[in-house]
């Protein structure tokens, strides 16, 4: 589509970020992760946040992040959605207001295919945004899907409850109980306790995750993002705490507000794995989605991932994807034995997951 927006590129918003928060509000869905606090936080390599101008007024843009990996003659320019790899940022688009998302993103994907070579990778799109769309468009294509479990709430806790599996809901309040008659207590965070509620948060998740999770490698400008996010209402953390007064169990979530209501999505975790503690991330999920509810909030999100357990909090799915594509001839070489270096790898997950299937059959 031919636009005639003004893009700008800035390696943070600045003074825009009071005029680009309130534009992510208008979008059907408004990521948390589109918005200031992790905008100007949460890159790996070099920002570029592209924004786009009417005039001098802003109708919008997208946040990427550029690297250049490889060496010698292969080493080409990389674009990705700012955030990308461990963090794993989701429901990604371009920044706009509905009526003018289409040329927002085609503004944007003219910025992506300016003259020179690089390899465009950008993963967790909303599969149904304008972005991926611009970008299909243009020839670039999907080299992976992936789920994202919501709920839609109900007006109270006790009905969201009662609307889970009877595993579930007697977990949850048989844990609760004994836990409750044990001194523990739920809380949420203040802003002002923000350091030491995240210390928790690494600690935690490490005790529980360990090597199994990415997500502390990139512990450092998460910390930054979250403490922003905190003092600006957009990041909420609630803990369990013991009779003791030790966090024994806490979660990380992100509120974002937009036309249909305000989300809350679940981000990150961890909580204390002795037995004494058995079921306590289960309880304080209860009671942080059930006090939601009582709150207002319209919908739980478990961003991406169709992990088993999900299912149990959730029942609906969104689709994210992942689009990879070339400007110039380096570019659309590299992309291109990516993607099939990715099919190949694919497949052979594939065929070993059929060949251990069969071998248990």
């Amino acid at each position: 589509m031919p636009t005639t927006l003004r893009t700008e590129v800035r390696d943070h918003l600045g003074v825009l970020r009071d005029a680009w928060d309130p534009l992510v509000g208008t979008m059907p869905l408004p990521s948390a992760f589109l918005r200031g606090w992790w905008v100007d936080h949460a890159s790996t390599g070099t920002p570029a946040v592209v924004c786009c101008f009417d005039g001098d007024v802003l109708v919008g843009g997208a946040a990427f992040e550029l690297d250049r990996p490889g060496r010698g003659p292969l080493s080409v320019e990389r674009v990705r959605m700012l955030g990308q790899g461990p963090l794993a940022p989701d429901h990604l688009d371009v920044v706009a207001n509905p009526d003018r998302a289409a040329a927002v993103a085609a503004a944007v994907v003219g910025w992506l295919s300016r003259p020179g070579s690089r390899v465009v990778d950008l993963d967790g799109l909303a599969a149904d945004g304008a972005l991926a769309a611009a970008l299909v468009a243009a020839g670039g294509p999907v080299i992976d899907r992936v789920g994202a479990p919501f709920a839609s709430l109900p007006d109270t806790g006790e009905e969201y409850l009662a609307s889970r599996p009877g595993k579930l809901r007697s977990t949850a309040k048989r844990t609760r109980k004994r836990l409750e008659g044990e001194g523990a207590t739920v809380r949420t965070v203040g802003a002002d306790d923000a350091a030491r509620a995240l210390d928790d948060l690494s600690r935690l998740h490490d005790g529980r995750w360990a090597d199994g999770s990415e997500f502390l490698s990139a512990w450092t400008r998460f910390a930054a993002a979250a403490a922003d996010g905190l003092a600006h209402g957009d990041v909420r953390i609630s803990e369990l705490v013991s009779a003791e007064g030790e966090v024994v169990a806490t979660e990380l979530d992100l509120l974002a507000s937009g036309p249909g209501g305000t989300s809350l999505a679940f981000y990150q975790a961890g909580r204390r794995t002795e037995h004494e503690w058995r079921g306590a991330g289960t309880a304080l999920k209860a009671a942080v989605v059930m006090d939601a509810c009582d709150e207002g909030v319209s919908e739980y999100d478990l961003l991406r991932g169709d992990e088993s357990y999900k299912s149990d909090w959730a029942e609906g799915r969104r689709e994210l994807v992942r689009v990879r594509t070339g400007f110039g001839t380096l570019g659309r070489t590299v992309a291109t034995a990516a993607t099939a270096w990715k099919r190949r790898q694919d497949a052979r997950a594939a065929a070993a997951s059929s060949a251990e299937s069969a071998d248990q059959a």
